[in-house]
């Protein structure tokens, strides 16, 4: 009977996971994690705080290990230059996801404006929308598997010697400390991967909520641009009346929508930014060692990694591409309305025209140009962006492969 409690038990927490609730919910126990921020809901109890805080010690402490990894690979003349590389990609690995979650610390006031926003506009609607549901069930999936991930590094430790031994490995300046930093040094170099997964799952799965989050508020607003023409459920209001109700209430949404994505750009730019140099980064060095070293546990790891840049990288393109083909839909939805028909230009109404046709004026005109959402202010993210990082890789690797050949 208890076997069965706890079986049901583990169902009904399952199945509870992928039931449409919060947006927002994964990134704010991701953000938890690795003791980079806790909401304010969170910090009433006083175990998540000192477990908050433990986290965060743990994660500044794993980052310095490899740091001085990496030095002692440098100033060792003893020490292979693959040794060097291997610890100086880890720690600028490492040192991209930091950034990263800096970055998000610094505009956290705007993410969280954004965040409000989103759910309570979220919270008006009634019932939700499969499309909302669909966003949410990826997002999830995205920030569980990423976190399987630090998970299946852990066995993957557990039965390669040589990559174990590379994890646990103390530097030479600390291995002077004797059995006590030993141990320290093991006992930070434990969960490592998995920490480190939920750091880098911080900045994805944030941008997931956040990107879907807004395609599914534009999605919704085109879907109310659409019935301007609806009348009143009651039927008392006219034709001229519901169209002016209907209209302002879908303009001023709009407005606001635009508005709120004005304020994240700043925050989205800067993502962008370090996300797309970096990914090239990583990308071309990670496939310089993996050419270089052939098949090895470490490569393995390292190609899933590599492979996990590029696929966020593109599913970041697409994302925006997705929002400006809504936008533009605005605007043929817009231009092929039948309002014209449908209301009728009298004098009696020749203001009311005049206004209804400058309203929608101002809004087509706003979505004949794109949202604007750029990499660092130099050019939009898109698919072919996604096309210059994959060249800008193969540039920047045929550049380390020219610096091996000999003279």
């Amino acid at each position: 009977m208890q076997t069965g409690g706890v079986l049901l038990r583990i169902r009904r927490a399952l199945g509870r996971i992928y039931v449409e609730r919060d947006f927002f919910r994964p990134y704010e126990i991701l953000l938890a994690l690795p003791g980079f921020h806790l909401v304010e809901e969170f910090r009433t109890s006083s175990w998540k705080r000192a477990l908050f805080l433990l986290s965060r010690t743990v994660q500044l402490l794993q980052y310095a290990l490899w740091a001085d990894r990496f030095y002692q690979a440098l100033v060792d003349p003893s020490s292979p230059p693959g040794k060097a590389l291997h610890y100086g990609n880890t720690f600028g690995v490492l040192t991209m996801m930091l950034a990263r979650m800096l970055v998000v610390r610094w505009y956290l006031p705007h993410v969280r404006q954004l965040i409000e926003y989103l759910r309570r506009q979220r919270g008006r609607i009634e019932p939700v929308p499969d499309t909302h549901r669909l966003s949410y069930r990826r997002i999830v999936y995205i920030a569980i598997t990423f976190q399987l991930f630090g998970l299946a590094d852990r066995l993957v430790a557990g039965f390669s010697r040589t990559y174990r031994q590379e994890l646990y490995e103390v530097p030479a300046n600390l291995a002077e400390l004797q059995w006590p930093m030993v141990v320290a040094v093991h006992v930070l170099s434990f969960d490592f991967a998995s920490r480190w997964a939920a750091a880098y799952n911080v900045s994805l799965t944030g941008m997931n909520s956040i990107m879907m989050g807004l395609y599914d508020e534009l999605t919704s607003i085109a879907q109310e641009y659409g019935r301007l023409l609806a009348k009143e459920k009651n039927g008392q209001a006219d034709i001229w009346t519901s169209f002016e109700c209907n209209t302002a209430r879908a303009v001023r949404r709009h407005e606001t929508f635009l508005w709120q994505l004005g304020q994240l750009k700043p925050f989205l730019q800067t993502t962008f930014l370090v996300m797309f140099y970096s990914a090239a980064l990583f990308l071309a060095i990670g496939t310089f060692i993996i050419s270089a070293n052939g098949t090895t546990t470490y490569s393995v790891i390292l190609s899933g990694f590599l492979f996990a840049l590029l696929l966020e990288c593109y599913w970041c393109c697409q994302l925006v591409d997705r929002l400006n083909e809504v936008n533009t839909q605005i605007g043929i939805l817009l231009y092929s309305l039948d309002w014209p028909v449908e209301l009728q230009y009298t004098k009696a109404t020749a203001s009311r025209y005049r206004q209804a046709r400058s309203s929608l004026l101002i809004m087509m005109s706003k979505t004949q140009q794109s949202l604007g959402i750029r990499c660092g202010g130099m050019f939009e993210m898109s698919s072919e962006a996604f096309t210059s990082l994959v060249k800008l890789t193969y540039t920047m690797l045929m550049f380390l492969r020219d610096t091996q050949k000999p003279n």
